[in-house]
């Protein structure tokens, strides 16, 4: 009986360990923006894999969904053909729904389509372009979805309710960014387009809250204006009818970087903020705001953390909110504890010479290369009270990295650059935060390169916070694949992606972290 008990529980690890582990083959097209985990809250419950699986004639593919639980076991494939013609652009999934965006160069048309969790397909929504609309997308949105690495960011889940769809946009001679919402609850969808007070119109999703969704918005009143007004938008859910528009002005003026939800179900605006009537396009920040927001636009609270004063508590940090050796601070996200505590997380980045800018700028007068770049640098948690002052921060090192900027960026705020960086060209390292159910313990995630003496190659990290202690810890990376890139898995755990793009394979399988 002890016999055959240990050998029934060695059959039992071996099936665990081995569905912990899975391939997916004949991938002939995959991309990190149309796979993702399936989630309720914080916790994973499984998978979605969305790729190019066959080519059916010249003119046709075949494209598979495939779904999977968090053990990596297969619970439904679906399979349909379409055009060639046919890229997809992005995925989203909200609690209970998939949303797939799909862009058809040849009928100049965008398709949302929809799906359940459990892979039947429920609704599509159709988009069809002009020729000015094309034009502008291809020099914005397209552009920045051109291969399978790039992570341009326009399609937000509405937990349990739908899908919000935010994209640049053209109306006659306006620049502008159209919204459109798609409700997983009943087939209806809105769109909003504004058109009226300027030429060109920059809009950032921030968030939801009581019904209503958040925008922070620039209007530049021509082409050729530098210095635009700057304001927080909010527009129905249900109807996309504007319910309010107010200016960032106040004490100071807000750049807002995104909303989080705090203090028992209070909606709070955080971000960046300047002296009032300064030119967010050019000058430099004061610190950190936090503004308290109901859902009518009516601001209840407002909160600074000046670099000069209070950051410098605990910061080597400039009066123009430059740090020693890191550069300045971009905040990604933000989470508070189960007693209160408020983190925030972090990321350096630095303007510095581009050699590249510079050599293409000496050769040609018109060459669109920046003469600077941006080098990302470390991580910080930062430490805030409940009335968001600031108790602590801390620095967590890694190794920089670079990237390129479009010609023009050179007189152009810091702020402004981080968030090209984070949604536009996806180059900052941070990857995702995981919260436990009961917000005693938080996981925030990110990538690095580490060159040492007995390993050299990608690493996946963490900083974790359990009931008060701080821990951190790391996975290698490192492969023979053509791209390796990681998701969130259940608490303590990731999920490590190789695409092997010779032999169109995927290989998954989890990792523990501490």
């Amino acid at each position: 009986m002890k016999k055959m008990l240990i050998a029934g529980l060695f059959l039992l690890a071996l099936t665990k360990l081995e569905a912990q582990t899975a391939t997916i083959d004949n991938i002939r097209k995959t991309a990190l923006r149309t796979s993702d985990a399936i989630r309720e809250g914080s916790e994973v419950k499984g998978y979605y894999f969305f790729y190019v699986s066959d080519k059916i004639d010249k003119k046709t593919n075949e494209y598979t969904l495939r779904i999977m639980d968090n053990n990596l076991k297969v619970l439904k494939d679906i399979k349909f053909e379409d055009s060639k013609d046919v890229t997809i652009l992005e995925s989203s999934f909200n609690g209970t729904d998939l949303i797939f965006l799909f862009y058809n160069e040849k009928e100049r048309t965008m398709e949302y389509q929809v799906y359940g969790a459990n892979g039947q397909r429920k609704n599509s929504y159709t988009r069809e372009l002009t020729k000015k609309e094309r034009r502008y997308l291809e020099t914005t949105y397209l552009q920045m979805n051109g291969d399978d690495e790039d992570t341009y960011k326009g399609l937000y889940p509405i937990e349990g309710k739908g899908f919000i769809s935010n994209m640049p946009s053209r109306e006659d001679k306006d620049y502008t960014f159209q919204v459109d919402y798609f409700s997983t609850e009943k087939r209806s969808q809105w769109t909003y387009t504004p058109t009226d007070g300027a030429k060109k119109f920059v809009g950032d999703f921030l968030g939801t809250y009581n019904g209503v969704v958040y925008f922070s918005v620039l209007k530049f009143k021509s082409m050729m204006d530098q210095k635009p007004d700057g304001f927080i938008l909010g527009l129905n859910l249900e109807n996309g009818q504007q319910v309010f528009e107010i200016s960032t002005e106040s004490k100071n003026q807000l750049l807002p970087a995104s909303l989080t939800i705090a203090n028992n179900g209070k909606a709070y605006l955080y971000g960046e903020y300047f002296n009032s009537g300064e030119n967010i396009f050019k000058d430099k920040s004061n610190g950190f705001a936090f503004w308290g927001i109901d859902e009518k636009g009516k601001i209840l609270s407002e909160k600074y953390n000046s670099w000069e004063n209070e950051m410098s508590k605990y910061l080597d940090v400039k009066s123009n909110g430059k740090i020693d050796d890191f550069g300045y601070l971009y905040l990604h996200n933000m989470v508070q504890t189960a007693d209160g505590t408020i983190y925030a997380i972090g990321e350096g980045y630095k303007k510095v010479a581009s050699a590249l800018g510079i050599a293409a700028n000496v050769l040609s007068r018109n060459a669109n290369v920046s003469t600077i770049k941006v080098k990302v640098t470390d991580m910080m948690l930062l430490k805030f009270d409940q009335n968001f002052t600031v108790i602590g921060a801390t620095v967590y090192n890694k190794n920089s990295n670079s990237v390129e900027l479009p010609g023009g960026y050179e007189v152009v705020s810091g702020p402004l650059i981080a968030k090209i960086i984070k949604y536009n060209l996806g180059a900052f390292d941070y990857s995702y935060t995981q919260v436990s159910k009961d917000a005693s313990s938080f996981t925030v995630c990110y990538s690095d390169y580490v060159r040492g003496k007995d390993y050299k190659g990608a690493t996946f990290n963490s900083i974790t916070f359990n009931n008060g202690k701080v821990t951190t810890d790391n996975i290698r990376t490192k492969s023979e694949a053509t791209r390796t890139w990681v998701l969130p898995a259940k608490q303590g755990q990731v999920l490590v992606m190789d695409y092997y793009k010779k032999d169109k394979r995927l290989d998954i399988h989890l990792e523990k972290l501490n």
